[in-house]
């Protein structure tokens, strides 16, 4: 193992070579291990590269083909889990339970309408007072009737 440190030029290539085998279907612990062989670099070093790698893979995908995907491998998981109950096969059936409370906790990183809301308020932006202007100083009176019934 080296000690000399990579370039930024050499880190964002070695992010970017994670995030492809990522996007491959690589589990992360393979992915570590290669790029800790490759570039002679700690396994600390090479998960670091992957966590940058996942991050450049998520921002690839847009928000509503992240909701659509996850939903999709989620039903896939039921399925599984169902045809793995219906077979007998528990160790399957628990496997695929166990993804899907994986899954479970990734439904904060997908959140479409945080990312609504952030466009939203780009776009109102504009047209958004934003604090300037004045507040009218006109008193208001409501007419009382005699149809107006306490309660």
């Amino acid at each position: 193992m080296t000690s000399t440190r990579s370039t930024k030029e050499e880190f964002q290539n070695r992010c970017e070579e994670a995030a492809d085998l990522l996007a491959e279907g690589h589990p992360g612990r393979v992915v570590v291990k290669k790029l800790a062989e490759q570039y002679d670099v700690s396994r600390q070093q090479a998960r670091t590269y992957v966590r940058e790698g996942e991050k450049l893979a998520k921002e690839a995908v847009p928000v509503h083909d992240r909701a659509f995907l996850f939903a999709q491998t989620f039903a896939g998981l039921q399925a599984d889990r169902m045809d793995a109950r219906s077979a007998g096969n528990i160790n399957a059936q628990v496997g695929a339970s166990k993804q899907l409370v994986q899954m479970l906790k990734l439904i904060a990183e997908i959140d479409p309408m945080r990312d609504f809301e952030d466009a939203f308020m780009r776009a109102a932006a504009p047209h958004l007072n934003n604090g300037k202007g004045s507040i009218p100083r006109e008193s208001v009176t409501v007419a009382k009737s005699d149809t107006d019934v306490p309660f």
